[in-house]
């Protein structure tokens, strides 16, 4: 959700009888002289408003801000300076954030939030992307510049941290994108991969490894059996369709008929080669399923 001011703060601010009224607080207090004005209403002999510049400027708002610093630092008041900061830069949340801490402490009161406009730590508009149609949200080029703020490259001109603000950004982009394509398969015509196809149901949590071993092991002999069964009858036929005329074999075809193993569930190798072919991880089949 867009974050919002209180009712209550929005007839605090109007009380003080300001310069100029507060209806945009990312914007009408990003260069710190209404704030100041704020803090001059009760500290009028501590706060000098003719040091302050009332400019847009970033200049101007880095001094501003620079002096209301050094007087929360003087006064040793528990206001956030990562909150001041989001409000120098106009990022989203940090002048509502801002103003709620300032008015619970100038107050003692506390200013009634709605849990569903709670903003976000790092003052990105993440949450109110996640609240668009997935038509309308950003893309990743517009998401960067609308979580970094270019007075932010001017007051801190580090690559590395530029850099890194940036991949951040570009990474919740990316998993918003995939989590879009999951949640909207047909829209993105996603087809599932071979191994997702492929997937073997876990264990039934009722069930035992041992049975299902034993249950398994049945089946795939039955199967063998019918297949050699169908071989053996084919040969059979086509014995009795050719002419009865003796071949011989090679040694070669000689020892690999004698290295056959006949699908007989008796024959401990034959049982223990079925079991192989066809075995399972156990810590995949006790895995519970997902409900």
């Amino acid at each position: 959700m867009v974050a919002r001011t209180a009712r209550e703060i929005l007839r605090w601010l109007e009380g003080l009888y300001l310069t100029y009224p507060v209806i945009i607080p990312k914007w009408d207090l990003s260069n710190g002289y209404t704030y100041a004005e704020i803090l001059h209403a009760y500290f009028p002999k501590d706060i000098n408003m003719f040091a302050f510049i009332n400019g847009r400027s970033l200049n101007a708002r880095l001094l501003n801000w620079t002096l209301i610093k050094q007087f929360i630092a003087k006064k040793n008041l528990p206001i956030s300076i990562q909150l001041i900061d989001a409000t120098l830069h106009g990022k989203d949340g940090g002048a509502e954030g801002l103003l709620e801490q300032t008015y619970q402490l100038l107050t003692n009161k506390k200013p009634f939030i709605d849990s569903p406009y709670e903003r976000d730590e790092s003052f990105s508009d993440h949450p109110y992307q996640q609240n668009l149609s997935y038509y309308e949200q950003a893309h990743a080029s517009k998401s960067i510049k609308n979580n970094l703020k270019i007075s932010e490259l001017f007051t801190d001109p580090s690559y590395a941290y530029q850099a890194k603000r940036s991949q951040a950004i570009l990474d919740q982009a990316r998993a918003d994108r995939q989590a879009m394509r999951t949640a909207n398969p047909r829209r993105f015509r996603v087809k599932p991969t071979l191994a997702e196809r492929c997937l073997r149901q876990p264990l039934q949590p009722d069930s035992n490894a041992q049975d299902w071993y034993l249950k398994s092991f049945d089946l795939r002999s039955r199967s063998v059996t019918s297949i050699t069964n169908k071989s053996s009858s084919v040969k059979h036929q086509s014995r009795h369709t050719s002419a009865n005329v003796p071949k011989r074999r090679s040694p070669s075809q000689q020892r690999s008929d004698q290295e056959q193993i006949e699908a007989n569930e008796d024959n401990a190798l034959y049982k223990e080669i079925i079991l192989r072919q066809h075995a399972v991880p156990l810590g995949d089949l006790l895995q519970p399923i997902e409900s």
